[in-house]
C-alpha cells in the first residue's frame, strides 16, 4: 500500500495519544520516544509540587509539539513509499484498542484518580484535589461505575488510612474519609475528642483557620491515632457534639448519651471520620462501612 498519511488525521490522532499518531505516519521510533515522554510527564505531574500553570504549559507543549511534528512527518512522507503494517488502518485501530484496554485495566485493578468532592477532609484534602487511589488488594474492581470483579480484601488496612469507598446508602456515590475503627474496635466520640479502645487520640493545637466560604472560625489540630499523626479541623463556634441519631444499620452496636457516641465496630465493617470534624457526614451519622464497599486507599494527593 503506497498512500501518503493524511496530515489532518495525523494531527487528530495526537489528541488521542501522540505515539499512535507517530505509528500512523510510520515512525515507530518516534512513537517510542513520545511514549516515554508521556510516561515521564505523567510522573512529573503526579509528584511535582510545581504550580498548576507549569503542568498546564508542559502538557500543552507536549500535545502541540507532537501535533506539529506529526503534521510535518506526514507532509514529508512519500506516497511511493510502502506503508508499514502498524501505519495502516488496522494497525492504528489495534493501537487504539490496546490503549483503551491498558487504561481500563489500570483504572479497574491498580490505580484510579478521583476528585475530592467536598470540604469534609479539610485541612488534609482541599475540595477539588486529585486523589490517586490504590485499588489492588481491596477487592472492589471496576471503573466508570461498572463493577467487573469483587474479591475479599487482602490488603492491610490501618487506622489513619484515607479510604475511598461506596456510600452505604447509595453505592453509586463515592465518599472519602479517614479510617479510625477496625472490626472489633470500640470507637468513642465525645466533646470533639476521639477514643479508640478507650485510648484517646491526642490533639495539639496548631493554628487558627478562617473558612473563606462561610467566614467561620476554625482551629487546626494535629491528632495522633495509634502512632499515626494527621491534621484535623474543628469549628470553634460550633458547640453541638457532632453526633447523629442511631437510625443506621447495626445501630444496636452503638450507644448515644448526652452527646457521647460509643460504637463497637462489627466484623467485616469499619468506622470512618472526616478530618473536618464539625462539617463531615461520616460514621457518626450513617453508620459503618461494609468491607466490600471499599474502593481503595489514597496514596497520592495533587491539590
Amino acid at each position: 500500500m503506497h498512500t501518503q498519511p493524511r496530515k489532518w488525521l495525523a494531527v487528530l490522532l495526537c489528541f488521542i495519544f501522540t505515539p499512535i499518531a507517530m505509528l500512523y505516519v510510520g515512525r515507530a521510533r518516534w512513537a517510542a520516544v513520545y511514549l516515554l515522554a508521556a510516561l515521564g510527564l505523567l510522573a512529573f505531574l503526579l509528584v511535582s509540587p510545581a504550580s498548576p500553570w507549569v503542568t498546564d504549559v508542559l502538557s500543552l507543549v507536549y500535545f502541540v509539539g507532537g501535533a506539529i511534528h506529526a503534521y510535518w512527518l506526514a507532509a514529508k512522507s512519500e506516497s511511493q513509499q510502502p506503508r508499514r503494517w502498524f501505519s495502516r488502518w488496522y494497525g492504528v485501530m489495534g493501537a487504539i484498542a490496546c490503549l483503551v484496554v491498558a487504561s481500563l485495566t489500570v483504572r479497574s485493578f491498580f490505580f484510579e484518580p478521583f476528585r475530592q468532592p467536598s470540604q469534609s477532609m479539610r485541612p488534609t484534602l482541599p475540595m477539588g484535589a486529585t486523589l490517586v487511589v490504590q485499588k489492588w488488594g481491596y477487592g472492589n474492581y471496576g471503573t466508570f461505575g461498572v463493577h467487573g470483579v469483587r474479591r475479599p480484601v487482602s490488603a492491610l488496612l490501618e487506622r489513619g488510612d484515607i479510604l475511598v469507598f461506596e456510600y452505604p446508602k447509595d453505592r453509586a456515590v463515592h465518599f472519602v474519609k479517614r479510617l479510625v475503627g477496625l472490626p472489633g474496635d470500640k470507637v468513642t466520640y465525645k466533646a470533639k475528642m476521639l477514643f479508640v479502645n478507650d485510648m484517646p487520640a491526642e490533639q495539639h493545637f496548631v493554628r487558627d483557620e478562617l473558612d473563606a466560604e462561610t467566614l467561620g472560625s476554625g482551629a487546626v489540630h494535629t491528632e495522633s491515632l495509634m502512632g499515626r499523626e494527621y491534621s484535623i479541623l474543628l469549628d470553634k463556634a460550633r458547640i453541638d457534639p457532632g453526633v447523629g441519631h442511631l437510625d443506621f444499620p447495626m445501630h444496636e452496636q452503638c450507644t448515644s448519651n448526652q452527646g457521647e457516641l460509643s460504637c463497637r465496630v462489627p466484623a467485616g465493617h469499619f468506622f470512618v471520620l472526616g478530618d473536618n470534624r464539625d462539617n463531615s457526614a461520616d460514621s457518626r451519622f450513617w453508620g459503618f462501612v461494609p468491607m466490600d464497599h471499599i474502593t481503595g486507599k489514597v496514596v497520592l494527593v495533587k491539590p
